[in-house]
């Protein structure tokens, strides 16, 4: 029978492993933060083995890192889970259609605190906040552009 070598477990595993937990914006898909690139900031952050949580509404995973260099991290996936009530996935067209929609001197855009908000481009009054989707958003801005033009909604 084979045996684990008595000086093999001689680290306690936060000595030896970190973890590392990430909260990410609504524009960031599952796939998004299995490109190696995506991590190119935090090169210097986290090491070989060392676990990665992303945390979404409607997706969570666990990464392990398998290997890193200049500009990029390697990693493994190990854990996803994605909601089965999530929103309908838009396609890089359908959402290039949407942000299209987007009148004129309107900026549609995220913050944690804020969620998707639409705001004037000049002075950067905020029009809309909280708003649960970016298609939302961009209708928000658009009633909000018919109705200061003066046209009827």
């Amino acid at each position: 029978m084979k045996t684990l070598h008595p000086t093999k477990m001689r680290h306690a595993a936060d000595y030896v492993r970190t973890q590392h937990h990430v909260v990410v914006d609504p524009d960031v898909t599952a796939d998004d933060v299995q490109v190696p690139a995506f991590w190119a900031h935090h090169v210097d952050k986290v090491r070989v083995h060392a676990l990665i949580d992303i945390i979404r509404e409607t997706y969570d995973l666990t990464l392990r890192v398998t290997g890193k260099g200049v500009g990029y991290v390697e990693t493994r996936l190990l854990r996803k889970w994605e909601s089965s009530a999530a929103m309908h996935k838009l396609s890089a067209e359908e959402m290039a259609e949407i942000e299209a929609l987007i009148p004129d001197g309107y900026t549609v855009d995220h913050t944690p605190r804020t969620l998707w908000r639409v705001r004037l481009t000049d002075g950067g009054i905020e029009i809309a906040r909280s708003l649960k989707s970016k298609p939302e958003a961009v209708q928000a801005a658009i009633a909000h552009s018919k109705r200061a033009s003066g046209i009827a909604a």
